[in-house]
C-alpha cells in the first residue's frame, strides 16, 4: 500500500476520499472515544483502509483530531476537544 500512496504522490494527484468519510470518522470518535487506526477502519466497513488513512491525515492537519503513538507501530486517534464546537 505504501508503494501505491508513494506512486500517487509522485504523479501529483491526491487520492480521493469518499464524501462523508471524515464526518463518519468524527462521529465514531465522538461515540466511542479514542481509537487506533485499525479500529477506526473496522468501524467503516464500506471504506478502504487507505481512505480512512487519508481522512485521518486531513483531520489531523486541520486540527480536528490528534494522533499519538500507542506503543510499537500503532497510532491512536482522538478528537481535539478545542474544536468540538465545529464538529
Amino acid at each position: 500500500m505504501e508503494n501505491a500512496l508513494f506512486a500517487l504522490s509522485l504523479s501529483g494527484r491526491e487520492p480521493e476520499v469518499a464524501p462523508g468519510v471524515e464526518q463518519q470518522l468524527l462521529d465514531a470518535l465522538k461515540m466511542k472515544g479514542a481509537q487506533t487506526m485499525e479500529q477506526l477502519a473496522s468501524l467503516q466497513p464500506t471504506v478502504s483502509w487507505a481512505q480512512v488513512f487519508l481522512a485521518v491525515d486531513r483531520l489531523s492537519r486541520s486540527g480536528l483530531v490528534f494522533l499519538r503513538r500507542d506503543g510499537g507501530c500503532r497510532y491512536c486517534v482522538s478528537l481535539n476537544r478545542t474544536h468540538e464546537g465545529t464538529l
